[in-house]
């Protein structure tokens, strides 16, 4: 009880940090320590500290980080970790936010564990530029003693240094996650599922968070897009595995619900999920409010969509209505030669949309639908799957 009351007090008082102060118990535990650290007692305890104070940043109020102080770590440890990180071609800016997401490195010790994982990295053929890139997207990589076997596993199959710091980045847990206890094994059940090498990466990048999930998960998510007849050997089941375990059932089954409440059949709705099953991805609203525009306004039937659900993964607001807009204008005011089919205009490059009809608003007096349009699509060409 004394020993839960020490820690409370040591905690409370420096709630105002923005670093956590649960990185008091890291610090207990973490194997950054040396050998040494590990033999002193447990009456460890916290002080507030401007460790990033070497940093020459610009903000008027740099993050103050929890620091761990025993009784063999000097007071001057924290500057020694962050002038290394500096040395080894971090930025200030990159230090600080090292130090915030992962405060543990201001214990490590710099010679028997940060330079030698760093070191490691570069060995492995990680310039210093993608060295900083990869440990920032996933601090706690050099937390394992085992960095060069992750690595190597990943790399061998996304092919690149760039495809791993990119996946790395979407989730950091593909490098924490056990290979042994559920990496490999996911990856062993979608080798028996027929998907190659080459799609398990585009996977990987697309998804990182599915290979780390429990083998359990992985095989529920392959029964139930066989029960929706996208069978092992279609080219959408693996997108239909991506999109299925990110989704409790009673989600999926909501989704199926609101376009059966626009008059699809379920097998309708099936069809669909086999072609396009990023459909799944979107809300329930976002799907009923495009359902809404292209009956209502746009004014298409309803057998049109259904033999069209590509529609449904466009944004409403950047590509079906203002597109919409801007082709119904020109038809309406004979600018056009001739009538032009909705999903074409819809699946037109951002380049070849604006070519063929926007350029016809250049006139000054169309001008302010020309500048609408713009607006609406940010500058961001080829935007499709809204979420």
């Amino acid at each position: 009880m004394f020993l839960v009351q020490r820690r409370l007090f040591c905690i409370l008082p420096f709630y105002k940090s923005t670093i956590h102060l649960t990185s008091y118990e890291h610090c207990s535990r973490f194997s950054f320590s040396t050998a040494k650290d590990q033999s002193s007692d447990h009456q460890s305890n916290f002080t507030v500290v401007d460790p990033l104070q070497s940093c020459e940043l610009s903000s008027e109020k740099p993050a103050k980080t929890a620091k761990c102080h025993t009784h063999h770590t000097k007071s001057s440890s924290s500057s020694l970790n962050i002038e290394f990180f500096k040395q080894s071609g971090w930025s200030d800016a990159q230090v600080m936010k090292l130090m915030q997401r992962d405060p543990r490195f201001l214990c490590a010790n710099v010679e028997n564990v940060l330079k030698p994982r760093l070191r490691s990295l570069q060995d492995m053929g990680f310039s210093d530029t993608e060295t900083v890139q990869l440990v920032s997207s996933c601090p706690s990589l050099l937390s394992f003693r085992d960095i060069q076997p992750r690595i190597n596993f990943w790399r061998s199959l996304l092919g690149s240094n760039e495809r791993l710091i990119r996946a790395s980045r979407r989730g950091m847990c593909l490098l924490t996650s056990s290979l042994s206890r559920k990496i490999e094994p996911n990856i062993s059940l979608l080798r028996e599922c027929g998907i190659s090498k080459q799609r398990m990466a585009q996977m990987v990048v697309a998804q990182p968070s599915f290979f780390c999930r429990t083998e359990k998960c992985i095989k529920e998510a392959i029964e139930h897009a066989e029960e929706l007849g996208v069978s092992r050997g279609c080219k959408m089941f693996p997108h239909a595995l991506l999109v299925i375990v990110n989704q409790s059932r009673s989600r999926f089954d909501a989704t199926f619900a609101t376009l059966i409440s626009f008059g699809w059949s379920h097998p309708d709705c099936v069809a669909a999920f086999r072609s396009y099953p990023s459909i799944w991805s979107v809300s329930q609203k976002n799907i009923s409010d495009k359902m809404t525009f292209l009956m209502k306004e746009a004014g298409c039937e309803l057998t049109y969509i259904i033999c069209r659900p590509v529609l449904l993964t466009f944004s409403l607001e950047k590509r079906l209505r203002p597109r919409y807009e801007v082709v119904n204008f020109l038809e309406q005011n004979k600018l056009l030669d001739e009538g032009h089919d909705l999903l074409t205009v819809m699946k037109s490059t951002e380049e070849k949309f604006r070519k063929k009809f926007l350029f016809l608003l250049r006139e000054e007096k169309f001008i302010a639908l020309y500048d609408s349009y713009v607006a609406a699509v940010q500058g961001k060409p080829d935007d499709v799957a809204e979420n």
